[in-house]
């Protein structure tokens, strides 16, 4: 402990600190007051270096002006933003009232592992979150937009999309372009970093769609999904090192793959400086066509963070393991898992043949962000991650190396919002 005088001008009462605002003639500050003079300034205030902000003592240094001095003692701590926050709370715990909005507010900004450092209950917080309306994202149901991509990519013969070209849609943005090249990834992240990878990378399994204009023109497989081992190798290798790129310290990565290329994904994620923390497991409604001995009815998913970096959590304190779909309903008898029960609807029949459900997608949005963070989808697909985004009130940066469903995209994009999208950089 750090214990020092420092001239009072380098201290700045938190602009969100919660406690309720004591004034002269208010009793608890006649009495605190009274206190000090009594037996003098026994309990420093603690000052946080790196933000120059008061931590704990608010009312002690609004008595202490009084007096004009021009150093006073504080103990000194050295913390970034958020965990100076939990500090203040937990500080502030003991005793007197609180603001209650204003503690929300900071409980909303906070990650699961800053809270638990505030000394409050999960009960307590989350009473308070619903109280003032926050994290209702958790409580809102996701619409299928009921957007047929398989429709809508036979009717373009020429796309307007031309590669290379960046497209702002409301909050998002969409580029046509190569995830697995630094320069595009660069192009299309602006500078930004992201707060959530959600991706669905081709597996190398050639899965085949039943739409007639992909097999009528040679693309009844998805671009990228029928290499040899050494290129799918360099494929994966280079698309988790873009990606990595792309992602601030404490962003979590959630990877759709193929159980018979699980050891190739794992492999080209850890040579991109991520570890995978749990595999999540999709379960579908009905297996998939094939004469293997055992047909496929789940997906699995990893999740995973930069290595040695801790990931921001936001989904609700009663996740376990396995998580099941009757959690997006409210019904908190059945804890959630790795087991995402989700509806596969008639996907076999997309024109994408790895479209994901949007409530599916919303799992990992809900819990790995909040609500104005950047979420990033390499592999755009049909644009359900974007969708999803946009009806959770984030935003998505999207990649897709084909024209055709960039314009799939936009077009999903523009019947659901009302919005038109905007070719912002050639």
């Amino acid at each position: 402990m750090i214990i020092k005088e420092i001239e009072v001008s380098k201290i700045n009462p938190a602009a969100y600190n919660p406690r309720i605002d004591l004034k002269p003639g208010d009793l608890e500050y006649q009495k605190l007051k009274k206190s000090i003079e009594e037996f003098g300034y026994i309990d420093p205030l603690i000052w946080n270096r790196q933000t120059g902000n008061l931590v704990g003592g608010h009312q002690r240094y609004k008595i202490l002006l009084e007096g004009s001095p021009e150093k006073l003692t504080v103990s000194v701590v050295n913390l970034d933003l958020n965990r100076e926050k939990a500090l203040n709370i937990a500080l502030n715990k003991i005793e007197g009232g609180w603001d209650n909005e204003k503690l929300a507010i900071i409980f909303n900004e906070l990650s699961i592992d800053d809270v638990e450092l505030s000394g409050f209950g999960n009960e307590e917080i989350d009473e308070l979150l619903v109280k003032f309306n926050y994290n209702i994202d958790v409580d809102k149901n996701i619409e299928d937009d009921g957007f047929n991509a398989g429709k809508e990519v036979e009717k373009i013969d020429n796309p307007v999309v031309k590669l290379g070209q960046v497209w702002q849609l409301g909050p998002h943005r969409l580029m046509c372009g190569d995830a697995t090249k630094i320069p595009d990834v660069s192009k299309l992240m602006n500078g930004e970093q992201a707060n959530l990878v959600v991706t669905d990378p081709p597996y190398n399994v050639a899965v085949n769609s039943d739409s007639v204009s992909l097999t009528d023109s040679g693309r009844d497989k998805i671009m990228n999904d029928n290499m040899d081992e050494d290129d799918f190798k360099k494929f994966l290798d280079d698309y988790f090192q873009c990606t990595a790129e792309a992602m601030a310290d404490n962003a979590a990565i959630y990877v759709f793959h193929g159980s018979s290329f699980q050891r190739e994904f794992e492999n080209a994620m850890n040579a991109a400086d991520m570890e995978v923390r749990a595999q999540c497991i999709w379960v579908k409604n009905f297996p998939s066509f094939g004469f293997s001995q055992y047909r496929w009815q789940h997906e699995p998913i990893f999740y995973a963070h930069k290595r040695k970096k801790a990931p921001k959590w936001y989904g609700d304190r009663k996740q376990a393991t396995v998580w099941r779909d009757s959690v997006l309903n409210n019904d908190l008898e059945e804890l959630p898992s790795t087991i995402w029960e989700i509806s596969r609807g008639d996907v076999g029949k997309y024109e994408h043949p790895t479209q994901k459900p949007l409530d599916l997608l919303a799992i990992p949005i809900r819990n790995s962000s909040k609500r104005g963070d950047i979420v990033i989808d390499f592999c755009g697909g049909s644009g359900s991650t974007l969708m999803t985004c946009e009806q959770l009130d984030r935003e998505c940066r999207m990649m897709e190396l084909d024209p055709k469903f960039c314009d799939v995209i936009i077009k999903r994009y523009e019947l659901y919002t009302g919005k038109e999208a905007v070719l912002i950089e050639k």
